[in-house]
């Protein structure tokens, strides 16, 4: 049997990517930074200010996958980030970590969560870091919904005044009335990311149910509809809209419902395999479990083996793990000024520094009072009732640091290097990290899939 290597965990029935690109550059006199740029020169007669936003744009998508390979390939770590200036490519930004579901698959269920926004001045402060670096991309959300943010639209328009290229929502779409989407079109947001889990109904309601209201399958489905023709009405071409369903053993035989849904009013149509995040959601179906343990047990491979099923249906089994690439791309701040290394720690249980004051003046209060509103059955916590404290493995220096210093910190450096020894048990987080991309995979033969006579 072959061991493959890095696998997507994302996938369509096109070449996402691809797709992505050259959007992206067709309509690149689109793009707000583009046109901020534009009226700052007084006009692009001949072309210079456009042909380069598409050697950035182009070389930020190389780069994505392309600096974090370099870097593995070469062993960078240490002095080599804060001699050569090169600094992340993105920034997941947390506006708001208050969110309006209460997914059976999500990390809310496990660990506690704050109800809490970020205040638009912080936001300005870690965007003006950002731009100091050279960010190329900027994502408004993490464990929450952007949405939520009352001045979302002005803080994304605060990043396109700073030249970042591409601007970036994950939403479940729940609030999405008229207003915002003429609103998140007017800022210059560049791609919206719907979540939507199930091909029906049913299945939808159970996989995304509300935390202050029911939350209607029919609903959502009209706002996603609705965006789609606001933007064709504006003549807009921004944002690009792509909705993602993750595959568990409810969904993934929804899959040809999913695509039908959404085909003709959202532009990429895509799949996500499902990563452990606390609930107790099954990712495949009890024949297929069963099968895979069998096929564990055949070949002497622990029983805690990582596996997953791809959206055609083959299934893979961990072999090794490999240097995560969020090492090299991107740097995670959250409501009140942490930083993680990686948008998997929840609970910022491995921070590698602070970017404000309140991050460890006030302690995990927050967190706290979530603990208790659940512990309380208090509104919108009645689904939250396994919920922990997060943990804290690492304690950085109790001080104010830029972005520049936390990326080229110790904390964040150490982490690399057991990265590049494959010792990825040597960081708490990591030993339990369940995201796809950071493993070998070996296929199961579909001989060993099948039923036995």
């Amino acid at each position: 049997m072959t061991v493959d290597g890095r696998r997507p965990a994302i996938q369509g029935k096109k070449d996402l990517e691809a797709s992505r690109l050259s959007y992206a550059l067709e309509h690149m006199t689109h793009n707000k930074a583009y046109r901020y740029a534009v009226e700052a020169a007084g006009g692009d007669a001949d072309g210079a200010l456009l042909r380069m936003f598409h050697d950035r744009f182009i070389e930020y998508r190389r780069g994505w996958r392309g600096n974090a390979r370099f870097a593995v390939e070469n062993r960078l770590h240490d002095e080599y980030y804060a001699r050569t200036g090169w600094g992340p490519l993105s920034l997941d930004i947390e506006v708001a970590a208050v969110c309006d579901l209460a997914c059976p698959f999500c990390y809310r269920q496990a660990i506690a969560t704050p109800d809490r926004i970020m205040s638009a001045e912080l936001f300005r402060r870690v965007m003006d870091q950002g731009a100091e670096l050279g960010v190329s991309s900027v994502k408004f959300n993490w464990r929450g919904e952007p949405l939520l943010h009352p001045q979302l639209p002005t803080l994304i328009d605060d990043a396109k005044r700073r030249a970042v290229l591409e601007t970036i929502i994950n939403t479940d779409a729940v609030t999405l009335t008229a207003g915002k989407s003429e609103a998140l079109i007017d800022a210059g947001l560049d791609l919206m990311i719907y979540s939507f889990d199930g091909g029906t109904k049913e299945t939808y309601e159970r996989m995304r149910p509300g935390r202050f209201k029911t939350n209607h399958f029919e609903n959502v489905y009209a706002n996603i509809r609705r965006f789609a023709e606001i933007r064709a009405c504006t003549g807009a071409r921004l944002p690009r809209t792509k909705v993602q369903m993750v595959l568990t053993a409810d969904t993934f035989g929804e899959q040809e419902q999913f695509f039908d849904l959404f085909t003709d009013c959202v532009d990429d149509v895509s799949v996500k395999a499902y990563t452990e995040r606390g609930g107790e959601l099954p990712e495949l179906d009890v024949t297929t479990l069963a099968r895979v343990h069998a096929f564990l047990r055949a070949h002497d491979l622990p029983p805690t083996t990582a596996y997953w099923r791809d959206m055609r249906g083959a299934v893979y089994v961990g072999t090794g793990r490999l240097p995560c690439e969020q090492l090299y791309q991107r740097l995670t701040v959250t409501y009140d000024g942490r930083v993680s290394m990686c948008c998997y720690d929840w609970g910022v249980e491995y921070p590698i520094g602070y970017v404000d004051e309140a991050a460890f003046r006030e302690g995990d209060a927050d967190y706290e009072e979530a603990l208790t509103k659940s512990r309380t059955g208090a509104r919108g916590f009645e689904r939250l009732t396994l919920i922990r404290m997060p943990a804290r493995y690492v304690e950085p220096p109790r001080r104010v640091q830029t972005l520049r210093e936390i990326w080229d910190g110790t904390i964040l450096n150490e982490a690399r290097r057991v990265h590049l020894d494959r010792n990825l048990d040597a960081v708490p987080i990591c030993r339990k990290c369940m995201f796809k991309e950071t493993y070998e995979w070996m296929r199961i033969p579909d001989a060993e899939m099948q039923p036995t006579a």
